[in-house]
């Protein structure tokens, strides 16, 4: 069965108890990085949010090609703690998982949590991330 972006949202979100989880992909005509969904938003900002490659967590995911672990927000250097998805959400922690595909920048699952609470390991984050890499692999073929 194919599952809609919306249905592995809600599942990562039942699974790791996250307060949001959230999507970016780059997006070729802006030359940006957008989130492009969000479960459990506290508002519509992330839909008008673009960093470049880089910049941003998803922008350093991308960069990087691994995962972004933050235990704790206020632990981190000030220019990190203001980053848009962390501030308009009122994240406390998160991790950023890249998600693998054939297109050259990927995109990239944002786990995030407005309390305290201790983030997924690797081994559930690696699952969580071949969920979306076979969803996104299967857009790409209908596309």
């Amino acid at each position: 069965m194919r599952r809609s972006l919306e249905e592995l949202c809600a599942k990562v979100a039942a699974e790791t108890e996250a307060s949001l989880v959230a999507i970016a992909e780059f997006h070729l005509p802006s030359e940006g990085i957008r989130w492009t969904y969000a479960d459990r938003p506290l508002n519509e900002r992330y839909k008008r949010m673009s960093v470049i490659y880089g910049r941003g967590v998803a922008g350093r995911v991308l960069q990087t090609g691994t995962s972004f672990r933050c235990e704790n927000v206020e632990d981190l250097p000030l220019p990190i703690r203001e980053y848009p998805i962390v501030l308009s959400e009122k994240i406390r922690s998160f991790i950023g998982i890249p998600i693998a595909n054939s297109s050259l920048f990927g995109a990239v699952l944002f786990i995030g949590y407005r309390t305290s609470h201790a983030l997924p390991d690797k081994d559930l984050c690696d699952r969580l991330s071949f969920y979306f890499q076979a969803h996104f692999q299967k857009r790409e073929a209908v596309e």
